[in-house]
Order: C-alpha cells, then structure tokens, then sequence
C-alpha cells in the first residue's frame, strides 16, 4: 500500500517513450521517472546512491570530453542506442562520445547542459539522468557532419 500521508510537496520530472503501431495508436509505454526522489520530497524514503561511473560519464559526455574522457567510466564495447534520427546510425557509446564532442567543439563552442534530475534502480542497476542542452550552431558543415538537415523557419 501507500505511505501514510507527510503533507510535504514535491516535483519530479519524467519522461515518456512510446511506440506508436501502423494504426496510429500507442500500443506500448514506457516512463522514465525518479521516483525514489519523489518519494524522498514526500518524506518517505531517501534514493539509492548513485554510481560515480554513471555520474562521471554522464558529466564528461554531455560537456563534449569524447570517448578519451568517458572510456574510463564503461565497458570498450558498450552499446548506444536512441530514438533520434541524428543519431539513427551510432550504435557505440565510443561513437556518442565521438559525436558529441563535435557538437560540443565544432557546431556549438560554448554550449552548456543543465542536470535536472538523476535516479539509480539498485534493482535493475539502471541510472538515468534528465537533462537541458543550450547551445547556438556555428558551422553548417558541422550540422551536416551530425546529420541534420538545415531549413529555415520562416
């Protein structure tokens, strides 16, 4: 069951995956929440740690290290995976660093993330982190080389 009532508030962020079949209709969820961080708002328990490889990965990657940084926190072979077209052929965490490093020092030289939320599952050793990319292209050639398509609004 729930909880008994602490009469604190919270926020926590979360995010939605969902597959959409050939009928136009969602037919399976996923959600990404740190849960363990709204329960420790509402006074019920505090989160699990978190790993420091995780966490130092997360920080190396996002400010555009590259794989000479983040190698020391994974696996030689680990796996990449997204749901973003840019990114549909990458399918090393090598490759990801790789490429956010150009964005980071080619296509946006000054660009900063923001960490709004992290959680650890001990359960399933599972880390997850939400966050914000702020950054201003530079170079077409480098939105090329990241495999975007420039067009113009307006």
């Amino acid at each position: 069951g729930l909880p008994a009532p602490t009469q604190r508030s919270m926020e926590t962020h979360y995010v939605y995956s969902m597959h959409v079949n050939s009928e136009g209709k969602v037919d399976r969820i996923t959600k990404v929440w740190h849960s363990a961080w709204a329960a420790a708002q509402a006074g019920w328990t505090l989160p699990a740690p978190l790993p420091k490889a995780a966490e130092s990965f997360f920080h190396a990657c996002d400010s555009g290290k590259g794989w000479e940084a983040c190698q020391h926190f994974c696996v030689q072979d680990a796996v990449f995976d997204a749901q973003a077209e840019p990114l549909q052929d990458i399918k090393s965490v090598r490759d990801y660093t790789e490429w956010m490093k150009s964005i980071a020092v080619v296509a946006m030289p000054g660009c900063s993330y923001e960490l709004n939320s992290e959680s650890f599952d001990p359960k399933t050793s599972t880390a997850v982190f939400v966050g914000t990319f702020r950054g201003t292209w530079h170079s077409a050639w480098a939105a090329a080389q990241a495999g975007w398509t420039l067009t113009r609004n307006g």
